[in-house]
């Protein structure tokens, strides 16, 4: 239960993640690595919120959890981050030789290469999440 509750929540913090990247790289030309960031920031607030209270309804205390939650964070982005840099430089020459500049008006390619570090974001992060951020034998260690 705990995997299809991470999963909805997921989805929700993917889609504030997806809106904050597209409204602050595609319509404000912000950085792509800036934007994604910021992007991740605002997902992980509602991850963190979401999955402590309704989904692993963790009771452990909040200045390690949040600490521990900071750490898979940072691992899990930096995986995102690297799949993020690759993919736009793989897509960025595909893309530009091969879509019509009118799509590429709404859906540059960083914004694809975006989905798919989210893809790895969700792979690496919820195991981290799961068994060491919100891990009930974590009560008895704080």
């Amino acid at each position: 239960m705990h995997f299809l509750k991470y999963n909805l929540i997921g989805i929700l913090n993917t889609l504030i993640s997806l809106l904050v990247v597209w409204v602050l790289y595609q319509l404000f030309s912000l950085n792509l690595v800036l934007s994604n960031f910021l992007g991740f920031v605002a997902g992980a607030i509602n991850s963190y919120l979401c999955n402590r209270i309704w989904n692993f309804k963790s009771q452990n205390k909040k200045r390690s959890e949040i600490i521990r939650f900071i750490i898979v964070f940072l691992i899990a982005y930096l995986v995102n981050l690297l799949v993020l840099k690759l993919c736009d430089y793989l897509l960025s020459d595909y893309f530009m030789k091969t879509l019509p500049t009118t799509i590429l008006t709404w859906i540059k390619p960083g914004y694809i290469a975006n989905l798919f570090a989210n893809i790895a974001y969700v792979l690496v992060s919820y195991s981290l999440f799961r068994f060491f951020v919100f891990s009930p034998k974590n009560t008895k260690n704080n």
